[in-house]
């Protein structure tokens, strides 16, 4: 735990001062930088670690995921050496910007704090452990490879897959944080997700009272996002709240900076074409729904819902400390058609 509280302070402190953290895997010039960094990752494995860490693309845990405390397939960051840990977090950079690497760890670095504050209560806190999270690779890295890399742990699930060397999927995407405000400490009212709370409810004092009246779909905020694992999105039933149509401009600037601060913690070029692409299947059907109190410290829940994807945010458990935020993609989760057609045509699954 404190060699995690280390790369923790060590990844603030660099990403302040605009420092490289760990060197860029070399790359062909068509190779994607995911690519790149999974195949250098997994070079520092020997056989029983990557054993662990890779497994083929037709194996079935491909389309699972999930973000409570536990193990997951893969290979755990507490297995790694230094040299092998440098290339996870070389792989973990890739994947994300800046800012959703730093959200990344932070959340981890929060498995400290929850030992820290169960232990003093006298419970078994031996599961808050930041070396629990696991990276798997599924399938073969490669400048043209089909496959799909996951890192998942408490709080945490993230995939990005590429078919034929370009990207398919970054859903099923999960952050969560516990606590979401830091109640003590030298970091007392830090909030990892505190951007994803504070847009929202600056679009709340937007609204006039017959718009309140049309975003506002409950009273009380449900338990838990409705997306979770094994939740098809139609779950969500049609778009309820205010639609991007009923939206003054100045309403709508906001609500599209809510949707990038959710979207940007991918990669910049990854979050970039997502946010092209919901742009051009139109906006007038963007719907943004809050349901709970706009009390802060209340229980609160928004979700943001289009015409292919949705974003919930829920903060309700724990006092309404708790948050958990989810993203998912109708036709892309898990890579959707274009890898299931790969699979069928290369893997006859």
């Amino acid at each position: 735990m404190q060699r995690a509280l280390a790369t923790l302070v060590t990844v603030l402190l660099a990403t302040t001062a605009g420092i490289a953290l760990w060197p860029r895997p070399a790359r062909a010039a068509d190779e994607s930088p995911v690519a790149a960094a999974a195949t250098a990752f997994l070079a520092t494995l020997p056989a029983d670690l990557r054993g662990k860490a890779q497994r083929p693309l037709a194996d079935g845990e491909r389309t699972q995921w999930a973000f409570v405390p536990g193990r997951y397939a893969g290979v755990e960051l507490g297995a790694l050496d230094p040299q092998q840990e440098a290339a996870a977090q070389t792989l973990l950079r890739t994947m994300l910007s800046t800012a959703g690497y730093r959200k990344v760890t932070s959340i981890v670095s929060l498995e400290d704090v929850l030992h820290a504050l169960e232990s003093a209560a006298g419970a078994d806190a031996s599961h808050r452990d930041p070396d629990r999270y696991a990276l798997l690779v599924l399938g073969e890295p490669g400048p043209a490879g089909t496959f799909t890399v996951r890192f998942q742990g408490h709080h945490v699930s993230l995939q990005i897959g590429l078919v034929q060397g370009r990207v398919a999927h970054t859903t099923p995407r999960f952050l969560g944080s516990n606590p979401h405000e830091l109640p003590t400490g030298p970091a007392r009212g830090r909030r990892v997700l505190g951007a994803e709370e504070d847009l929202a409810r600056a679009l709340l004092w937007l609204f006039d009272e017959a718009q309140l009246a049309q975003a506002c779909i409950a009273d009380t905020a449900p338990a838990d996002i409705v997306l979770g694992p094994g939740v098809d999105p139609s779950t969500l039933g049609p778009r309820r709240g205010i639609a991007w149509r009923d939206l003054d401009a100045g309403q709508r600037t906001l609500l599209w900076r809510l949707l990038e601060e959710h979207a940007r913690v991918l990669a910049p070029d990854v979050a970039t074409a997502e946010l092209a692409r919901i742009r051009a299947n139109g906006l007038d059907e963007l719907s943004f729904a809050w349901a709970g109190s706009r009390e802060r410290g209340q229980g609160h829940y928004y979700r943001i819902h289009g015409l292919h994807f949705a974003v919930e945010y829920d903060n309700t458990q724990n006092g309404a400390n708790h948050v958990h935020v989810v993203w998912r993609d109708f036709a892309r989760d898990h890579g959707g058609d274009a890898l299931a057609r790969h699979l069928r045509e290369q893997h006859g699954r």
